[in-house]
């Protein structure tokens, strides 16, 4: 269904661009209101061509290459993370009714030795009446306070550019998504609908490992790592607000948990339905602003924690700080707990109890950002580390903008852990290091 939306979105945009504001475009648009009495002597001082008119039409775009080295010996088929060269092609189209977007990427990706297309975005904006926006098509959703760590944006992310270093703007991927925002006296109430679920875009073995219970040891399945998908429909919500300068946020969410948690009776990983409901707030606090965020997550195939091939639902809670310390040097802190439901009944059906989480797992992240040359260089650091778990994952960086076109990017992701087992521990051997050159036209 959702390529169906996606060709009617293109047609239907390019057509009315094309036949309804051909004229203003082409002519109107262009050409200023020239009567006879302009030519009179008076008015030469005047310049009548001087305001050239702008081009609803905008082309930007990108060329980068990329290249990361594994640290460590690694069971996957490359030694190299990353190795990829891409270019991309955004266009936008600006009309008084609506706005078209349309952005994508060519890629050549020597890890995997493949040459593909990334649609990124290819969507229609406009207003329905004065309060009510719509957006149509391919795009990128978020929501949420959190920095790196995600409780009511259940939108997809894509972990395996994370983990190799492309830029953050991919850690986000995009949907086939309908997104309806509305504005009601000081109240904003968005819903978004997504046809067909777009999980994320988890380890499958291609670029990095992962740890197997089975095993005991990580392992690479690449394309023999089968999940049955589902075509179903998700829904997020979100209603927000601001009061004497503290937003106030609540969230919903109706689909399946993002990533394949569950195990179905044939053995094959699965997306088992889940639903969450969860708030935020963020406002200042002296000199740094702080936010706050909980999420319940309903395991709807596990209310009660008794079934092993199924994620327990679970409660989620986030807060962080915020604050400028010195001249161009920021910190920020965080605190995630991750309370598992029905623990007694996970750990009594659990055939991994050595292995088995927490019941409260903790994180606790910080991240400095110190920039200068006029923020043209600018170093960043930042870090995860779990006192349950006892790992963590390390993510350095440096950015230098050359000039308005190029930039260069280094940085590493280097994780850590006492047990193979461990959410980051298990990537030991996943650590690399990495770099980025963009030329930007």
């Amino acid at each position: 269904m959702s390529k169906y939306i996606i060709k009617i979105i293109a047609f239907s945009a390019f057509t009315f661009v094309l036949f309804n504001n051909i004229n203003s475009v082409y002519a109107d648009s262009y050409l200023p209101s020239v009567q006879e009495d302009d030519w009179g002597d008076d008015d030469w001082g005047d310049d009548v061509w001087a305001d050239e008119a702008v081009s609803p039409w905008t082309l930007t775009g990108f060329t980068e290459a990329a290249y990361g080295q594994f640290l460590k010996n690694n069971v996957v088929k490359s030694s190299s993370s990353l190795s990829e060269l891409r270019t991309r092609i955004e266009l936008n189209y600006s009309h008084s009714s609506f706005e078209l977007t349309a952005s994508g990427d060519a890629i050549y990706d020597n890890v995997l030795e493949e040459k593909h297309w990334l649609t990124r975005e290819l969507n229609i904006e406009t207003s329905l009446f004065s309060n009510i926006d719509i957006k149509l098509g391919r795009q990128v959703l978020t929501w949420g306070t959190g920095d790196y760590v995600f409780l009511n944006d259940l939108f997809a992310k894509d972990w395996q550019s994370f983990f190799s270093g492309r830029h953050d703007e991919y850690l986000k991927a995009p949907s086939n998504s309908v997104r309806f925002t509305s504005y009601w006296r000081g109240v904003t109430f968005d819903i978004a609908w997504t046809p067909e679920f777009t999980p994320d875009k988890y380890l499958t073995g291609e670029r990095f490992s992962f740890y197997s219970p089975f095993t005991k040891n990580n392992i690479a399945p690449a394309e023999n790592f089968i999940v049955n998908q589902t075509n179903e429909a998700q829904w997020s919500a979100r209603l927000a607000t601001t009061i004497k300068g503290i937003e106030y946020t609540l969230y919903g969410y109706k689909g399946f948990w993002p990533t394949p948690v569950g195990i179905n009776p044939n053995g094959i990983a699965y997306f088992p339905m889940m639903n969450a409901f969860g708030a935020s707030v963020l406002t200042p606090m002296g000199n740094g602003i702080i936010n706050a965020e909980f999420s319940y997550y309903n395991s709807l195939e596990d209310r009660h924690g008794d079934k092993v091939n199924i994620a327990n639902s679970q409660i989620r809670a986030l807060v962080g700080y915020e604050q400028e310390i010195a001249k161009s040097l920021t910190l920020s802190l965080q605190y995630y707990l991750e309370q598992t439901q029905d623990y007694d009944s996970f750990t009594q059906t659990n055939i991994f109890k050595n292995e088995q989480v927490d019941e409260y797992r903790q994180l606790v992240t910080i991240r400095l950002r110190y920039s200068t040359l006029q923020q043209k260089l600018i170093y960043s650091f930042f870090a995860f580390y779990s006192p349950t778990d006892e790992d963590s994952y390390i993510k350095p960086s440096i950015d230098y903008r050359y000039d308005d076109n190029l930039s260069f990017s280094i940085g590493a992701n280097v994780f850590l852990g006492n047990k193979a087992h461990t959410f980051f521990g298990q990537h030991e051997s996943n650590s690399n290091v990495w770099l980025r050159a963009r030329f930007t036209f």
